[in-house]
């Protein structure tokens, strides 16, 4: 929303810097803080699922109300468990989807301040070319990973869009909320991984924690295999993977960071 606000926007984000959304339950002064706004905007498909039962109420009071995920058409929306299961809400893995919402953002916020419409169009077309571009500029570099290259695990189950994007194949430790998956679940993907002879194995801080190395054990996976850390951090941390000076606080660039991540370690995993 910055990127396409501007200057003629103040943004602030309920669900705090490191906490889980999935878990995220809005207390009564976080919702006093919506009623002040004059548009309330979230990802959507269920990211925000602790606040859904407050949208209602909410629209019922005036405010606008605007998802960013009603721009994706089904066929973009990936459904791990089958056409009429739950959707998986981490769209923005995908880059090109994610240029999709900012223009869903311009029209959010001009619907909320129509005299500054074509001030955010032109901010939403803009930060849209350049995620394409990225996007772009990534698939190019995972289409010289080989056939065999392109298997990892993560602990949290969040970069299916990703894996999608760029062909890679994916298997997590843990269900989007964290949750263990049942036993039977657990040994296949153990089986897939001795399969497929896994070299990545992709850990987000949110989830795994303490147990992580037990549900490496579970998953056959020695505690020598490659662990790429993402923290999600205050605008204005640097980092460098195949760039330099990434400022990993905001979105385009720690998409960036962690896409050159994994690319890397998967060409040069043995």
């Amino acid at each position: 929303l910055s990127e396409v606000g501007g200057e003629a926007v103040t943004v602030k984000s309920l669900i705090p810097l490191m906490s889980n959304p999935h878990l995220w339950q809005p207390t009564a002064a976080e919702l006093s803080t919506v009623h002040t706004a004059d548009v309330f905007v979230l990802s959507g498909l269920g990211l925000e699922a602790k606040f859904n039962e407050n949208l209602d109420t909410l629209r019922s009071t005036g405010l606008a109300v605007g998802v960013l995920s009603d721009v994706l058409t089904e066929a973009e929306i990936i459904r791990p468990d089958g056409p009429a299961a739950p959707p998986d809400p981490h769209f923005w893995m995908n880059a090109s989807l994610w240029a999709k919402a900012a223009g869903r953002a311009a029209e959010v916020l001009a619907a909320a301040s129509p005299e500054a419409a074509a001030y955010f169009q032109d901010r939403a077309h803009d930060y849209s070319t350049q995620l394409e571009d990225q996007h772009r500029l990534m698939q190019g570099r995972f289409k010289e990973l080989t056939p065999h290259a392109r298997f990892l695990i993560s602990s949290h189950d969040s970069l299916r869009y990703l894996a999608e994007a760029h062909d890679l194949s994916i298997r997590s430790m843990w269900n989007a909320r964290g949750e263990d998956y049942p036993e039977e679940e657990t040994k296949k993907t153990a089986a897939w991984a001795k399969e497929h002879q896994v070299k990545l194995l992709f850990r987000e801080n949110l989830v795994g924690g303490e147990n992580l190395l037990a549900r490496m054990h579970d998953l056959s996976l020695p505690s020598s295999k490659v662990i790429i850390s993402l923290s999600l951090t205050q605008p204005g941390t640097l980092m460098a993977g195949l760039s330099e000076g990434l400022d990993v606080g905001k979105y385009k660039s720690a998409l960036k960071y962690t896409c050159e991540m994994i690319y890397s370690t998967l060409l040069t995993a043995k």
